[in-house]
Formats: C-alpha cells, structure tokens, sequence
C-alpha cells in the first residue's frame, strides 16, 4: 500500500471504557479499564495476511451473547485520539468527532474498535481487520491493510477495545479530489463473524477560507481542541493577534506562539499557504505570520517542505530569536507553561500537561519567594521579580535578583495555578489529572500537591479563553 496509508506502530494500544461507542456494557460490568501508556506492537507483517490466534471451536463467551459482534470504526483528524480513549468519553471531555473534509496532505486516522466481542475463560480475545480505501473513480488505494485489533489478554468482556495496530490516511498531490470511502472488515476469530463498516469523506484541495461571519476567534482557540478546524487557523491568527492588548502582548504571546507551533507540527501541509500570505502581506499581517513561522521554525536548520528560500531568509532574525516561550526547552519559566498550555489548545494531547506537571519536582522549593523576601526586607536588600529578571538567567547576581530556589518556587506556583484553573475549566485537563493520580508513580509530595489542586470542585460555567 502506498506510504500515504501507513501504519502506526507502538501507538498507544490501551483498553478503555468508550461512552457513545456501538455497545455500552452493563451496570455490573467492569467500571473502567484505567492503564498506564503501555505500548503494543504487532510483529506481523501490517499489509500480509494477519492470522487468528485461537484454534477453530475455541469455547468463548460474550459480555451480551444474543447480540451481536459490534465494532465502530472510527475515521477523524484527532491528534490526540490515542489519549483521548481512555479520558475522554462519558462526561469527562470531548468525543471523537468523524472526518467530512479532508485537506490534501491532511491526516486521517482510521480507527477500528470493538465490542461485545468473544472473550475465552482466560480472558483472551482474538480479533483483526482489513482496511481498504476506494477513490472518486472507483479504483482502490493500494493493497487491502491487513492487521491486529486486539490479540490477547483482555481487563474484562464489557471494555471497547482500541486497535493494537492503527492506520493513518493522506492524500499525495497525484490523487484526485472527490469522495473517499473508507471500508474496514473486523473479525472476531472467536465467534466466527465478521462485520463490514464504511466512511466516507470528501478530499479537497486547501485554500484559506474567509471566516464565518459570526466567527468568535477566542473560542475557536479555546475550544479547538475539542474541535479542531485547522482551516482557519490561518485567517484566525490576525483577529487572535489584535486582541492582544498592546501593553501586554510579550506577557500575552507565549500561548498564542504554543498553540500555532502544535497547529503546524501537526499540520505541515498549512505551511505553504502561511509562507504565500507571508509574501504579500502588509507589515500589520507580516508582524504575527513571522512570529508564528519563526517560532515554529525556531529548531530547523533548512528550509522545510512549504517553505521557499525567500521565506527562510526573511525569517532569519525571528528563527534565531530566543524565545522565552519555547516548549521544547528545559521548564525553567513561567512563560513556557503558558506555550505548553497552547500546545494543549491545538491538539488535546496529555503530553503538555505532563510536562507541566513536571514542575511539580520542585516541590521542596515551595515558599523560597516568601523567605528571600522576609530576609532581603531585613536586610534592606532591594527584591526584583519583573518578569524579565526571573526569564532570565544571565541576571543572577543582578542587584535584588532571586536565587534559583526562589525562580523554582515561581515557577511551580504558576504551575499549580494554570493546573487548577484549566482542570476547573476543563473536563478533560481534570481527567488527566486524575489519570496521572490512578496510575500511580508519582513520589508523595508530587502526589499531595495534585490532591490539592483537584480538591476545587470543577466549574459548571463554559470554559473562559485560555488566550490572555
């Protein structure tokens, strides 16, 4: 099959609870199957024929057995739906929302799920499927994919199982626009059925669209998580950057510059179309396209796909700026858990949250600002805690400085703040959290400061914007 419909090994192959799906298990079924980021990988060939695990006959039963066999497939643009599985359904956070429109270049992934499948007495189940994608004029994308749902050991016959061996579709410039359809046959090796299940999507070439008329770009950024339309990410970046108040937009950038960063490492097929506005942009447009693009740019060392030499030279001092907000840098500032909490916007991942959570580690520098005050006030020593001073290692011995304890406990402070605000606001922060708790590992006071902040009760109001 061509690499445009490719397999994604050693994706997270979790077993979980999913709400909305096909089946949902009885009242005395198992309540969750809550895991730690356990990895699985088939060692079958992904695009050969994939074998049954059990002999023929194996006795087996099912969680309802006059019902039956009932896997869903799954086809959205979700980033983030390996760790959304186990956190976001029921009422904790958004659900997986199905692919309509697809953008050239544009992944799509292709999800298999299962329930109310057979399960040995051993707690075994043997399921696969084969996968194939049929083009506007009929003809077939490559070879039918072949390759594991779930072989083995499951927590219980109530749980929807996610695919051990998961799929991701995009369109190369040869394929024709029009209506895809997505055709996925599941097996269960155990009881001796196997289901058909379609999708279908139209594929489109990208062109910036105008944005809706009643277009509120604060919620599109705080919400976009849970509806992603990158889309507009171009056209939305000049109403999200005006309203940046001009006394504050240093303090006020960070996650703006997080959450076009995550947009465009997911999206890199966005790139060509922000370098061609980027070259005939007036300077009011030119200012927030080069901060985006440099600080996306920040790490490359040539020119990527989508971006012309005459783009790359152009960015040159933004590329090579040192940007305070910069994720990807050890956690040492406040205006880095704010690009984190962007990144967190634009895709919903755990993975900034967890990051975050690392500020955690220096919970034994708590209340080192409140002491260095107490003692520099004694003294008549002179206390400087400007942004610029704590962004700033270079300025430790500068008269009234902080200490490196005291720009630790700074930083944990924002963290424990931001964390509680955005679990207060959001389900699906608060699920993480609690996910982060029930898996356990974390040492005691890590542990105590987490308690803490999930002990506010979750807000009932719609989440304000994240973007300040």
């Amino acid at each position: 099959m061509p690499s445009r419909v490719r397999r994604l090994p050693l994706l997270l192959a979790l077993l979980g609870m999913v709400a909305g799906c096909t089946h949902h298990p009885s009242a005395t079924g198992p309540a969750s199957a809550l895991q730690g980021p356990a990895r699985q990988a088939s060692s079958r060939s992904a695009t050969g024929a994939i074998t049954r695990l059990t002999p023929p006959g194996t006795a087996f039963t099912r969680l309802q057995p006059a019902s039956p066999f009932a896997p869903r497939l799954v086809v959205t643009t979700q980033v983030a739906h390996g760790d959304l599985f186990p956190h976001a359904f029921g009422d904790t956070g958004p659900r997986y929302l199905p692919v309509k429109r697809l953008y050239r270049g544009q992944h799509a992934y292709l999800l298999p799920l299962a329930a109310n499948y057979g399960v040995t007495a051993d707690r075994r189940t043997d399921l696969t499927y084969e996968l194939a994608i049929r083009k506007p004029d009929g003809s077939h994308d490559g070879d039918t994919f072949s390759a594991v749902l779930w072989q083995g050991s499951v927590g219980g016959p109530g749980l929807v199982l996610y695919p051990a061996t998961t799929v991701a579709f995009h369109a190369e410039p040869q394929d024709p626009a029009g209506d895809y359809q997505v055709t996925v046959r599941v097996t269960d090796h155990l009881a001796g059925e196997t289901s058909e299940l379609t999708h279908a999507f139209t594929l489109a070439d990208y062109a910036s669209p105008a944005l809706p008329a009643d277009f509120d770009a604060s919620l599109w950024f705080n919400s976009y998580y849970q509806q992603p339309a990158p889309e507009f990410a171009l056209p939305a970046l000049f109403p999200l950057f005006s309203r940046l108040p001009a006394d504050q937009r240093a303090a006020a950038l960070p996650s703006l510059l997080g959450f076009y960063d995550q947009i465009l490492v997911d999206n890199p097929w966005l790139l060509p179309a922000f370098a061609a506005r980027l070259a005939t942009a007036d300077p009011d447009a030119a200012y927030p396209l080069s901060l985006v693009l440099g600080h996306h740019l920040r790490a490359a060392t040539e020119p990527p796909a989508g971006i012309d030499f005459a783009t790359w030279s152009r960015l040159e001092d933004f590329r090579t700026h040192t940007w305070a907000a910069d994720s990807d840098a050890p956690l040492a500032q406040a205006a880095q858990l704010d690009a984190l909490w962007g990144r967190f916007f634009a895709s919903g991942l755990y993975a900034p949250v967890g990051r975050i959570l690392d500020a955690l580690a220096h919970h034994a520098d708590l209340g080192a600002t409140d002491r260095w005050q107490t003692l520099q006030t004694a003294a008549g020593q002179p206390i400087d805690l400007s942004p610029e001073t704590l962004a700033s290692p270079d300025l430790t011995d500068a008269p009234g400085a902080p200490p490196a304890e005291v720009r630790r406990d700074v930083l944990l402070r924002n963290a424990l703040w931001s964390l509680r605000r955005n679990a207060n606001q959001h389900p699906l922060v608060r699920s993480y959290l609690d996910w982060t708790l029930q898996a356990g590992g974390l040492p005691p006071p890590q542990k105590s400061l987490l308690d803490r902040i999930l002990a506010t009760e979750p807000a009932a109001a719609t989440p304000r914007a994240a973007l300040r």
